[in-house]
């Protein structure tokens, strides 16, 4: 029993890493290398950052309750990165719904680049910003 206790300990403790930039508190992503979840604004909002050789690039920023949307939640998080980050190139690749978002965040100062110029529909099917096309709200049912 207490050998199994120790191992708990230790493997809770390998899942735990954490790191600390500027009072900023990042936790290390259990199964992606070089990810890092910052939950500093939940249970409104997180994200994930990315280490590229010197710059940083914020993935799946989540607003979870759609209600809190368009409340400055999302800008105070960026904001957080900049605070964490303030001389590293901030970067992200952004879906077609949420470009205006992340372009005003590069207007703020917070994010240096949007790095994709192209079109980039996201991934939600309802989506009526991004599948402006789809006449139906609902995935078709084949037989």
């Amino acid at each position: 029993m207490k050998i199994k206790l120790i191992k708990n300990i230790a493997k809770e403790q390998q899942e735990n890493q954490v790191f600390i930039r500027n009072g900023i508190t990042f936790k290390k992503h259990p199964n992606k290398e070089d990810c890092w979840i910052y939950h500093g604004r939940m249970p409104i909002s997180s994200c994930w950052i990315y280490f590229y050789d010197g710059s940083i690039q914020i993935e799946n920023v989540i607003v979870g309750n759609p209600t809190e949307r368009n409340h400055g939640f999302g800008k105070l998080m960026i904001s957080d990165m900049r605070q964490a980050f303030p001389f590293q190139k901030i970067w992200v690749d952004t879906w077609n719904c949420t470009r205006p978002f992340w372009k005003k965040m590069v207007q703020c100062g917070y994010v240096d680049e949007i790095a994709n110029d192209y079109s980039w529909p996201c991934i939600n099917t309802t989506c009526m910003t991004c599948h402006e096309n789809r006449n139906v709200p609902r995935r078709r049912v084949f037989q």
